[in-house]
């Protein structure tokens, strides 16, 4: 029973994802309605308020529920929750036992209390007695309207088909069903509404029932452009950012076999444990920054030159797994995971000396990736959180702005992909960059035009979702043989006794994938991987030996060595 009660669970959500995917891309694209088109603001915010989320009758009253999710999850204050009771039986052809019952709408609710881990609901209709253990769905199976205020000649009826297509959970009421003007609560009631979206002159409003405004979002008047033409290929579509300053692809003087620790020059020491270091041109001025994360935030500074330090502090809630930053334009994500319950990811930009903070709470994985593997990660994706495997299914190609994230459009993806477990790169030399994955199960599998090449026979990294979340890559030819390998962060296979990150390595050799250990084990985290100036920099982080320590890092450099560099705090 429950199998296909998920399953049909399972297929309302991703349904509605690639609703509001599909209203992010419309509602983006500008919209060419008249001479004056108009186009919806805050598409994140659009997104998060009508974000598809499950949750359970934990409690029923005479006047109220108790659902399991609170504003932990992103529960709001007047979400509406469709309650689902058993529906028809569903029988197995072959046998004609039953496996299993559809879901049927049996209440609509909303929530007029939300706390941390619970939310207390009233109930606006119901067909059915309500009980502990019945499934709900926020923003599912409600009848909606779209009405206009915006007094526009032309536009409002590709505007309305533009929602419907948006929100496919919703049950969309014919516009002939629809009195035009300005509707009221009591026709709202007899007309069965539950959601009236308003485009107006300066806005697009959307009310629940009895007409309270639940949400508002800006709507501005654009100019010029057509309406653009996504593509959905994960290869194609891209807007490439140059810099002549990237590093990372310069060929190593030495081509080691391996590299060893007790050789390797120490260039730099942080008095704390940290999360992940970088080195790079930031903000496009040709100086080196170097970027690292600790757990009470991020720091940013010269490189080889004190000065400045940009400080962005954390306090929660959630934890740091990581950033990601992109040369020359200063913008930098950091993916901050509430455990159990999804992301609160945050947009800064770096100028001046200053990190500014640019948006916060956002439900996604975002990276900066190099998607054609010429080492520029000229591409900021964003991925949908999973409660199980961390990652799911949906990964959007994003632009960052000084108004906040913008959502371009859905890219395609292979299984098991994850934005911060993953990175391309052509190591066969054809032309075509594959795809690199650290998997769900902590194998690497590589990719090409989405078809699966090669899979580690052993785990390079723990299993998701125990944790080991960040692993970076670097694309450099190692061995001299005009064909890139990667280098990244690894662990040993489950026979191993040895514990702590190996530097691993994937290449092509001799007409095949080869994956090799480039280091022994550190006893200790891989923090980061740079190349830069022909030489290799590790970033070793480790632990603290007492319960009130705070750890230490080192930069070790392999190769030619340059001076030596204290990373202060």
């Amino acid at each position: 029973m429950s199998d296909v009660s998920n399953y049909i669970g399972e297929t309302l959500y991703f349904s509605r994802i690639v609703g509001l995917l599909i209203c992010c891309i419309l509602l983006q694209a500008v919209l060419v309605y008249a001479k004056e088109p108009c186009t919806v603001c805050s598409y994140d915010q659009m997104l998060k308020d009508f974000a598809p989320l499950s949750a359970l009758v934990a409690g029923v009253s005479e006047y109220s529920l108790i659902l399991d999710k609170g504003k932990v999850h992103g529960v709001n204050l007047g979400d509406l929750f469709e309650v689902y009771g058993k529906g028809a039986p569903v029988l197995d052809p072959d046998v004609g036992e039953i496996i299993g019952y559809i879901k049927r709408p049996l209440a609509t609710i909303r929530v007029i209390q939300s706390e941390n881990s619970k939310c207390i609901c009233e109930v606006v209709k119901a067909q059915g007695p309500l009980s502990v253990g019945q499934p709900a769905m926020r923003y599912s199976d409600m009848a909606a309207a779209f009405v206009d205020r915006s007094k526009r000649s032309s536009g409002p009826e590709e505007f309305r088909h533009d929602l419907v297509h948006a929100f496919p959970g919703l049950v969309w009421l014919d516009p002939s069903d629809v009195p035009s003007g300005v509707l009221d609560a009591e026709s709202m009631k007899a007309l069965g509404i539950v959601l009236l979206f308003a485009l107006e002159q300066d806005s697009l409003k959307v009310y629940g029932p009895e007409l309270d405004l639940l949400h508002m979002y800006p709507v501005v008047r654009a100019k010029g452009p057509e309406r653009q033409e996504y593509s959905t290929d994960i290869f194609e579509g891209i807007d490439y950012i140059g810099d002549q300053h990237e590093t990372e692809n310069r060929k190593l003087k030495a081509h080691p076999e391996s590299f060893d620790l007790d050789n390797a020059r120490i260039v730099g020491r942080l008095p704390e444990s940290a999360i992940q270091i970088d080195i790079l041109d930031l903000n496009g001025d040709q100086e080196l920054e170097i970027v690292y994360l600790l757990p009470s935030g991020l720091y940013i500074s010269r490189y080889e030159s004190p000065g400045e330090l940009a400080h962005y502090g954390f306090a929660g809630p959630g934890r740091l797994v990581g950033f990601s930053a992109v040369n020359t334009d200063g913008w930098i994500v950091l993916n901050v995971l509430l455990e159990g319950a999804g992301l609160r990811s945050i947009l800064l930009i770096y100028q001046d000396f200053t990190l500014s903070l640019i948006q916060d709470e956002i439900n996604l994985w975002l990276a900066f990736v190099d998607r054609d593997g010429d080492g520029l990660k000229e591409s900021l994706l964003g991925q949908s959180f999973d409660v199980d495997v961390m990652f799911g299914t949906k990964v959007y190609l994003m632009e960052p702005g000084h108004e906040g994230l913008k959502y371009r459009h859905r890219v395609a993806s292979p299984k098991n992909f994850s934005v911060i477990r993953s990175t391309w790169s052509d190591l066969n030399g054809n032309g075509l960059p594959e795809v690199c994955v650290i998997d769900y199960s902590g194998k690497l599998s590589i990719y090409e035009m989405e078809q699966l090449l090669w899979s580690s026979s052993n785990p390079v990294s723990p299993q998701l979702p125990k944790g080991g979340f960040p692993k970076w890559y670097i694309s450099t030819d190692l061995d001299g043989n005009g064909l890139p390998e990667l280098l990244f962060p690894g662990v040993p296979g489950e026979e191993s006794t040895l514990v702590g990150d190996w530097l691993m390595l994937v290449g092509w050799e001799d007409g095949s994938y080869v994956l090799k250990s480039m280091m022994q084990p550190v006893e200790a985290s891989i923090c980061g991987l740079v190349v830069m100036q022909d030489q290799l920099i590790t970033g070793i982080a480790r632990p603290p030996q007492q319960l009130e320590g705070k750890g230490e890092s080192f930069l070790y450099s392999f190769g030619q060595f340059g001076a030596n560099h204290h990373i202060s705090d």
